[in-house]
């Protein structure tokens, strides 16, 4: 009901079609597999005899306005126990129905369920009279649904104990019970004849001219108490939608705000980051070179230095090149020198060797 939302959907039409279409192919399917369908309702409600056993099985196929999108319902004329059949003569534990979609078979469906009943015949139930024909049609009038061109209840059958004045009469399969099958809650959507009143006098006539002037069908539905209260719904929940998104509009400045706070923090961040990286290169090469094997090398490289130094020394004062007192001066202080360096490699050594550094 795309008129509900405001806009109204150009696929509808084709969309009914199509949906159209399936169900026709559905109900010739039960035609062409020799079932022997009987035509009470058209396009809604089938009927399909059979003998299984000594008694003649009737099953009443009512198809929902949404099939084959929804499934069909089958019930069992007249009432028996079955393990597929609930206590209202459903058919319920067929695994073929149970698993029912657009791609099924509806014939495939019905055959399973006779197949079944002749393997394991059902018992009819007690209450039957005797009586064990099928249920009887809906009389040949102009009505809809049951209900006669005059407004009167029309096509309503009576089941046996009603035929013997001990119950009521119930609406034929597929009335009442279509919208359940149909996926609706009968609680939400209203009966169409208490919604309706107006339908009861029309004639068939009228009602088939009706069912192709849109306008008035939606001018018909638009008037019915629950829409109107679908209606108010929906606006509720627009303005309450509006107000939301004005409340978030609000908070625009501040996202702003915080968010040119987190870019100024992340560039921070990456200053930091790479001014740290800096130091941390930096900290490798100082760790290196203070390393106590680097510094062991380095104090072997002095040592010999030194020791080079006081030889040629030695060798400029043998060859004349100073005198004694120059010599003696810068000799001691070489030779201090080595010794210092020679008994500083020799505690590095042991301190290496005592704590375990390697290079």
């Amino acid at each position: 009901m795309s008129w509900i939302f405001g806009n109204k959907n150009k696929n509808t039409s084709s969309s009914q079609t199509n949906l159209q279409a399936h169900r026709t192919k559905q109900i010739d399917s039960l035609k062409k597999a020799n079932l022997n369908p009987i035509e009470v309702l058209p396009n809604t409600e089938y009927r399909i005899t059979f003998v299984t056993g000594n008694n003649n099985i009737t099953l009443v196929v009512s198809l929902p306005p949404l099939f084959p999108q929804d499934p069909p319902s089958i019930s069992v004329h007249p009432p028996v126990y079955h393990q597929w059949v609930d206590s209202t003569s459903k058919i319920i534990n067929c695994p073929n129905l149970s698993s029912f979609s657009m791609h099924s078979s509806l014939a495939a469906v019905v055959q399973s369920i006779i197949d079944e009943f002749k393997l394991h015949p059902p018992q009819l139930q007690s209450n039957n009279f005797g009586v064990v024909g099928p249920p009887p049609f809906p009389p040949a009038t102009s009505s809809v649904s049951g209900y006669s061109s005059s407004g009167s209840l029309a096509g309503y059958y009576q089941p046996p104990g009603a035929q013997y004045g001990t119950g009521q009469p119930e609406p034929m399969q597929g009335t009442e019970n279509s919208t359940e099958q149909a996926g609706v809650s009968p609680g939400r959507v209203p009966d169409v004849f208490s919604a309706f009143p107006d339908l009861k006098t029309k004639s068939l006539t009228q009602l088939y001219e009706l069912q192709d002037e849109e306008d008035k069908i939606l001018e018909m539905i638009q008037k019915l108490p629950e829409v109107g209260k679908f209606a108010e719904e929906r606006e509720k929940i627009s303005s309450e939608c509006i107000e939301l998104a004005r409340s978030n509009l609000s908070y625009k400045p501040i996202l702003e705000q915080l968010r040119q706070w987190i870019l100024e923090k992340n560039n921070v961040y990456e200053r930091a980051q790479e001014e740290f990286e800096q130091h941390q290169k930096r900290l490798m090469t100082r760790s290196e070179d203070f390393h106590p094997s680097v510094i062991q090398n380095n104090l072997k490289v002095a040592l010999m230095e030194a020791e080079e130094e006081s030889e040629s020394i030695v060798d400029q004062f043998l060859e004349k090149k100073m005198d004694v007192e120059e010599f003696k001066q810068r000799f001691i202080q070489t030779r201090s020198l080595c010794h210092a360096r020679r008994s500083k490699d020799e505690k590095l050594t042991q301190i290496i060797l005592q704590h375990g550094y390697r290079s």
